[in-house]
């Protein structure tokens, strides 16, 4: 898969604990490591599958995975050689908003005019080609029409599920290769068991987190929502590639609180976002062992040509 946009990176979050799963991880693989880094379809790490998706559209040297320090070993051995700079390490986990505005600094140093498409790293996603043929299409969206607005992926839900996200759907602002652009009239976070029945029948979608943008663009709306967290990083970004940059990066997040990047700035913009619906893919979080193991229910009846592990994990494609 190839973009005409040369200036695509991406941003891959592995700084995740995965505290709801962990009781399932150790009882599964005898250890407590996050969810990303475990197999749980075949003999590939959740990141490494990650990896090879997003490949498909962007090259290793425009991928940086952010992790946190301890996790280095678990990361080093789900990416194995990797270009230089594409490795970011966090002091520690300080939520989604510092893990997207570090290798953002470092990215607009490089690229000032580049996009950007932010991923989770511990998402199940089938097929993954069709996945990035729809980030694709939001890149060439954005850079053909200069609209500076974040897009995120959804998709059609396939239960009430109470522990996602969930958009409202607004109207249409464009098309690009037969996706259609829309606006997000409203999000809610976890909603109750109820009220999610009811997001399902109203036509609600969920939201993969996966967000496309222009990199300055994404970096203005975090100095108009988040200005403390904007100027923390704007002096980090003064001092990278020096001596100073890790005793400023260690200060940094001792300072700063967890931030949620979704609840704290796209949720709450007056100028709404924008999303792109993705059709035919099976997409889910893992959050929660009752996922996992319906996950895996699910890909049993594919062709028995993909194999089986022998911890008994699907040897699923991407």
């Amino acid at each position: 898969m190839s973009t005409s946009n040369a200036s695509l990176w991406g941003i891959l979050l592995a700084g995740g604990e995965g505290e709801r799963l962990k009781g399932f991880v150790r009882e599964r693989f005898g250890t407590e490591m996050p969810k990303q880094f475990c197999a749980f379809f075949g003999e590939r790490t959740m990141l490494e599958r990650t990896i090879r998706r997003v490949r498909l559209l962007i090259p290793s040297e425009r991928l940086i995975v952010v992790g946190t320090a301890h996790h280095h070993a678990h990361i080093l051995r789900s990416l194995g050689s990797s270009p230089p700079g594409t490795i970011l390490l966090q002091p520690a986990n300080r939520d989604t908003a510092p893990g997207i505005v570090l290798p953002l600094i470092q990215i607009l140093q490089k690229d000032p005019n580049g996009f950007v498409a932010i991923f989770p790293s511990d998402h199940f996603v089938m097929p993954g080609y069709r996945f990035m043929r729809a980030v694709r299409e939001a890149a060439r969206f954005l850079a053909c029409t200069g609209v500076d607005r974040p897009i995120l992926l959804a998709v059609e839900p396939a239960w009430p599920e109470p522990e996602y996200g969930w958009i409202e759907p607004g109207t249409t602002v464009g098309v690009s290769n037969q996706h259609a652009i829309r606006r997000i009239n409203q999000f809610i976070e976890k909603p109750s068991s109820e009220q999610a029945g009811c997001l399902m029948r109203d036509g609600w979608l969920w939201n993969t987190m996966v967000i496309v943008a222009r990199a300055s663009a994404l970096m203005t709306l975090v100095r108009e929502h988040l200005p403390e967290l904007a100027a923390w990083f704007t002096l980090l970004q003064r001092f990278l590639g020096t001596v100073r940059e890790q005793d400023l990066l260690n200060e940094l997040y001792e300072a700063i609180p967890k931030i949620n990047f979704s609840t704290s700035v796209l949720a709450v913009r007056s100028d709404p976002s924008l999303f792109l619906s993705v059709r035919n893919v099976r997409w889910n979080d893992l959050g929660t062992r009752e996922r996992v193991l319906g996950t895996v229910t699910a890909l049993a009846p594919l062709p028995s040509s993909h194999g089986r592990t022998p911890h008994g994990g699907l040897m699923s494609p991407m």
